[in-house]
């Protein structure tokens, strides 16, 4: 699986490349990092290889932009909620 850090409007966010069964392809998004560019270097060139396929589908479900992480080691991240400006 391939994984990738786009800086967005939102903040850094990582995002897999998942193909389905019919071999369409497209990036999806896991975590929002707001402005952490080294913790989303970190989870994506770190963490993401180490989850199974299982676990990134929960991440693609479970996504939110209106959170941002900060992640504290490989297991542990904190969410805080993104106030609108």
């Amino acid at each position: 699986m391939i994984f990738s850090i786009n800086n967005t409007a939102d903040g850094y966010v990582v995002s897999a490349f998942i193909r389905d069964a019919t071999g369409y392809g497209q990036w999806l998004p896991l975590r929002n990092f707001g402005d952490r560019q080294g913790d989303a270097k970190d989870f994506c060139w770190l963490d993401c290889p180490r989850l199974t396929s299982s676990q990134i589908k929960q991440l693609v479900a479970r996504y939110d932009k209106s959170f941002v992480y900060m992640r504290v080691n490989g297991s542990r991240f904190i969410r805080q909620t993104i106030t609108q400006k």
